[in-house]
């Protein structure tokens, strides 16, 4: 009996029919697609003039809407202050208003002082203004505004103000003595007149008034200043706009233009405006910034309290080419030291932020896995 060659199988038993499957939506319903994968990453280094890069759900309008927001607050501000002043000049000095409007008074004078209170405080309000809009817009730390550290360097600002105190001792002399050195090669009579009297009796009690209103204030008003020229304005250009120098130079000119000085005071506000901002982008915060304000401001409403030229109130002919060159030697100086000091503090320049950035899922196959069709 022979085996046959190919023995005949038993039949197969049924499969079962495969359960349909559901039809990929289509690519235009967004709404059915996977949900995306939210993951953290770090930022580049970033630069101070490009920190706002590194808030939580970065978008390219928020800049913007950081700037309105930031006006409004101070519109707000300035509203209440008018309220709180108002019966304040008509108590305390009620020809202060009337001399403005007639022109027979400058808008800060020490001889008056609620001058100098009321314009500090309409700059210093500019600084709750920024953090309340930061603050709003969900922009943490708020501190990045101070430096790449998310905080306020105290010890850099503390020696960059020593510097600060020796650049402006520097700028004094260099700019008086060149001021009698063009004054004897321009009009050497002049050197022999006696000094311009002052037009009103000068008040020791207004002076010494000013005097504390000025210790006190004018740290947070130069410190202000510096956030809103060199902090806020550079960082949301930088935002933009990855080169310094855009955020170095507009808001320096729009520095300048705030004053209401000659074209020599302008031109030494706008220069220490530039020097400022771009020691501010290259230590990585406003310490500098800030240091060489508060010393110059210091100088200047000492100047202005103790009556030194027989003026003392913010006027428009406060510059001179002297003072120009003095400047230019003062901040020279200040430039070296605040490197000197940055570079032997080991002080950083960038910071690193963790961001959540959304990463597509991988699309979902819709034909069966190995493991279906072998339970099948």
């Amino acid at each position: 009996m022979t085996v046959p060659e190919h023995p005949e199988q038993p039949p197969a038993a049924p499969q079962p029919a495969a359960a349909p499957q559901p039809a990929a939506a289509p690519q235009q319903w967004a709404w059915a697609s996977p949900a995306p994968v939210m993951q953290t990453v770090e930022t580049e280094p970033l630069e101070y003039h490009r920190l706002l890069r590194g808030v939580a759900n970065y978008r390219w309008w928020k800049p913007l809407l950081l700037l309105l927001l930031s006006g409004a607050y101070f519109g707000v501000f300035t509203v209440i202050l008018a309220f709180v002043f108002a019966p304040l000049l008509l108590m305390g000095d009620p020809d202060y208003l009337n001399d403005l409007a007639s022109g027979n008074a400058e808008l800060l004078d020490t001889q008056r002082p609620l001058s100098v209170l009321m314009g500090m405080l309409s700059i210093i309000v500019m600084l709750p203004s920024v953090i309340l809009a930061m603050l709003s817009l969900g922009m943490r730390p708020v501190g990045r505004i101070w430096s790449v550290a998310g905080r306020m360097r105290w010890g850099m600002l503390l020696r960059l103000s020593g510097a600060a105190v020796l650049a402006l001792i520097a700028m004094t002399l260099v700019g008086m003595v060149a001021d009698l050195g063009l004054l004897a090669l321009t009009d050497p009579g002049a050197l022999s007149e006696p000094p311009v009297a002052q037009d009103r009796e000068f008040s020791v009690n207004a002076a010494l008034i000013s005097l504390v209103l000025v210790i006190v204030l004018v740290p947070l008003q130069a410190a202000t200043e510096e956030v809103v020229f060199r902090g806020l304005f550079m960082q949301v250009l930088g935002s933009w706009l990855r080169s310094p120098w855009f955020g170095i130079l507009i808001p320096s000119l729009a520095f300048a233009m705030a004053h209401i000085y000659d074209f020599w005071g302008l031109a030494s506000v706008g220069l220490l405006g530039v020097v400022a901002a771009w020691l501010t982008w290259r230590t990585g915060g406003l310490e500098a910034a800030i240091a060489i304000h508060i010393v110059n401001n210091f100088v200047g409403f000492g100047f202005m309290v103790a009556g030194v030229g027989g003026e003392t109130a913010q006027t428009a002919d406060g510059g001179s080419a002297g003072g120009l060159v003095g400047q230019v030697v003062g901040l020279g100086v200040f430039v070296w030291l605040t490197l000197k000091i940055f570079r032997r503090g080991g002080y950083g320049r960038t910071r690193i932020d963790l961001v959540q950035v959304a990463v597509p899922s991988a699309p979902q196959s819709t034909s069966p896995t190995i493991e279906e069709q072998q339970r099948d």
